[in-house]
């Protein structure tokens, strides 16, 4: 074989190692924005040249192809239009080499006016007050539940700011939110699905709690470690009361409470435990 030969094949194949190692890149998803009752935009990160295939999911199980193509550029925007008729949804990004690292996506609720007991979903940028809750009126309250002093932590709108911008709400916790308007609001959460094993230490007492994984469901379906002498609080927005479901002689005495997306409970804990869930998603 001649020299000059060898030296174009072996500038080719170190040309191929180098954009199979570019596409062996694992793709990411950022910066999610839910537009108001309307679609859900997203950014995705991956290697120029990378065949795609973006996927999404409502019960991070069972995965719908929406969209595919080859990325012409390292970083773009994609526009879920179809948003609007979910109230939460995921989404992953599939290439030859890799999966996405982590799954996206967005959940919305409708707060009434009056109060709400609230959960984040989601792991965000921050999870701040300021970036969760931004834009709501004078008189908005945001209470968190601190089992160790046994009091609600006080926060609030006022002159157009929170009264504690750094406060933070994270998968697993929940607070009291108080809509001040007389107006039904639309509040919607973007952030990464937590995967793996995750546990939330409830503590005895009361305290404050919300599941790690973004799906309804029953508490039994959920996981959570219930004991005989519990007794779990949800609130019923519309009717602006408590509705308890104790836990007695291995059973739920008034059936077992049933959770939507984006809401919290109090729970009062005989003993204390921790609430373990392993988000397994398939490939």
């Amino acid at each position: 074989m001649r020299f000059d030969s060898i030296v174009e094949k072996i500038g080719k194949n170190g040309i191929l190692r180098r954009q199979r190692a570019q596409l062996a890149e694992p793709p990411v998803l950022n910066n999610g924005t839910r537009f108001p009752y309307g679609p859900f935009q997203f950014k995705v990160a991956l290697p120029k040249g990378a065949p795609y295939t973006i996927e999404a999911s409502t019960d991070l199980q069972h995965w719908t192809a929406i969209a595919d193509g080859v990325s012409a550029v390292e970083s773009f925007d994609y526009l879920d239009s179809e948003a609007f008729k979910f109230s939460y949804r995921y989404y992953r990004v599939a290439t030859e080499a890799a999966m996405s690292v982590n799954v996206l996506g967005y959940a919305s609720v409708t707060l009434p006016p009056g109060f709400s007991m609230i959960a984040n979903p989601l792991d965000g940028a921050s999870n701040t007050v300021a970036d969760l809750f931004a834009d709501w009126p004078d008189g908005t309250t945001f209470n968190k539940f601190d089992p160790r002093m046994f009091r609600l932590c006080e926060n609030a709108v006022k002159g157009g700011k929170w009264l504690n911008p750094t406060e933070r709400l994270v998968p697993g916790e929940g607070a009291i939110f108080f809509n001040p308007t007389s107006e039904y609001k639309l509040l919607s959460f973007a952030g990464d699905v937590l995967q793996g094993q995750v546990s939330m230490p409830i503590p005895s007492g009361f305290s404050v709690r919300s599941p790690q994984v973004p799906q309804p469901g029953s508490l039994d379906d959920l996981g959570f470690p219930i004991s005989d002498g519990d007794v779990i609080h949800l609130f019923d927005r519309d009717r602006q009361t408590y509705v308890l479901h104790p836990y007695e002689g291995g059973r739920w005495t008034s059936g077992s409470p049933v959770l939507s997306v984006g809401e919290a409970f109090w729970v009062a804990k005989t003993v204390a435990g921790n609430w373990t869930t392993n988000v397994a998603i398939p490939d």
